[in-house]
């Protein structure tokens, strides 16, 4: 939830209409006073605004291995 003035949302409006769009609910604030709340029509979906999934650069069984002959290769 963001919380911004009449003048901030004036000069920011389109910015705003799409953290609105993206689920963000933005609180317009005059004279230090609430006077509305702005939200999406649709619901978002929380999944979108999830970060992307970890990415390995080995296989998942390598990932796995015991390691020690590494180890013992480093030592």
């Amino acid at each position: 939830m963001i919380t911004v003035t009449a003048t901030q949302f004036r000069a920011n409006l389109f910015d705003y209409l799409d953290q609105v769009a993206a689920g963000e609910i933005i609180i317009i604030q005059r004279n230090r006073k609430k006077i509305a709340r702005l939200e999406s029509l649709e619901p978002s979906n929380w999944r979108d605004k999830e970060r992307p999934s970890i990415q390995f650069n080995v296989s998942p069984e390598e990932l796995i291995k015991p390691i020690e002959d590494i180890w013992d290769e480093y030592i």
